[in-house]
């Protein structure tokens, strides 16, 4: 038998090794795009990683905010709108009290609007969807109306610069680590997955569905605060939005989850998993401008993309069924010859 000191450093190599192949399995979506794109287009190649990186940190932060609430069930359709305004709101208290009215302006928002949802799912039991949409189109009534007719609220370039590196990745470092503790290690998060898994048993175990997803909501909302605070840094200014224009913002932090949820199952560090994703549909994004394509195919896509993710996470464990029977059948007809 080998001494212990070699068991043990096998154990290790091996762990390691695991490890290791975990994170290529994860890291096969974003460098396959890289790849497609870099050899489609002069413009864009593995250089621009950083790039993009860079670009990821917004919808990473909206991503965290939208996995609370797909969790439960909850399809949120009002992140642009409560971004926007949240941005408008610390935009304008930034002008009086510089970058701390900016972090107070929008993440308070950010908390109002999430708790006005809550509210009126909690008190008036309106379906979701419907209270999402609602609000969407009076967050934007809101914004347009604080702008006071400009249409948008612009910053200094001193404190512009905190939506560019590193700053910005300073700021969504610690939305992720807030979101892992959240989610990971609180009896909110145990509870909302348990919601998640099985709404039924878990309210027949004592969970207060409506208390929980007011919490949702009211977390989804500080997240869409702090996402406010990196869209008017990055581009040094906020637009209001009208006529639903805030609705197109929800799709690159709905996809962002979906694909976190899947490499959830290879790597179960969620925040890591949606930033795979958040960062895969950037290079998306990326990837087409750069090859040129216009807008309309660039939202076709887009919807294709989203399609496929989500028919893969939809039907996840019927094709893990399809493939655990196609490696069951390979191996009778091994045993047999």
């Amino acid at each position: 038998a080998p001494p212990l000191g070699a068991a043990h450093k096998n154990k290790v190599q091996n762990m390691r090794r695991n490890i290791l192949i975990r994170i290529g399995y994860i890291l096969i979506i974003p460098l396959l795009l890289m790849a497609i794109f870099t050899l489609a287009s002069t413009g864009f190649s593995f250089a621009s990683s950083y790039i993009v990186l860079s670009q990821t940190m917004l919808p990473l932060v909206m991503a965290f905010g939208v996995s609370f609430t797909f969790v439960v069930g909850i399809f949120e359709m009002s992140v642009g709108a409560q971004v926007i305004l949240s941005a408008v709101v610390g935009g304008i208290l930034c002008r009086y009290l510089g970058f701390p009215g900016l972090v107070i302006g929008a993440v308070g928002t950010g908390l109002l609007c999430g708790a006005a949802m809550g509210a009126v799912y909690r008190f008036l039991k309106i379906p979701t969807m419907v209270i999402s949409l609602g609000m969407l189109m009076l967050f934007e009534v809101i914004a347009q109306a604080l702008t006071k007719g400009s249409g948008y609220v612009s910053l200094e370039s001193e404190i512009s610069s905190m939506g560019t590196p590193p700053y910005n990745f300073v700021i969504a470092g610690i939305a992720g680590v807030l979101f892992y503790i959240i989610f990971h290690k609180t009896k909110f998060g145990h509870g909302i997955r348990a919601l998640g898994c099985n709404d039924y048993v878990a309210v027949n175990l004592g969970l207060n569905n409506n208390k929980l997803k007011f919490k949702t909501y009211l977390i989804g909302g500080m997240f869409y605060g702090i996402a406010g605070i990196l869209s008017i840094c990055y581009a040094g200014s906020i637009s209001a939005k009208m006529d639903l224009g805030s609705l197109s913002m929800m799709f690159p932090p709905i996809i962002s989850v979906l694909i976190g949820l899947q490499l959830k199952n290879i790597v179960n560090v969620f925040p890591v998993t949606i930033l795979i994703g958040a960062y895969s549909v950037t290079v998306l994004a990326s990837g087409m401008i750069a090859v040129g394509l216009p807008a309309p195919m660039q939202d076709f896509v887009t919807g294709i993309f989203m399609l496929v993710v989500m028919i893969i996470s939809t039907n996840s464990a019927k094709l893990g069924k399809l493939f655990d029977r196609r490696k069951l059948l390979n191996r009778l007809n091994k045993a047999a010859e």
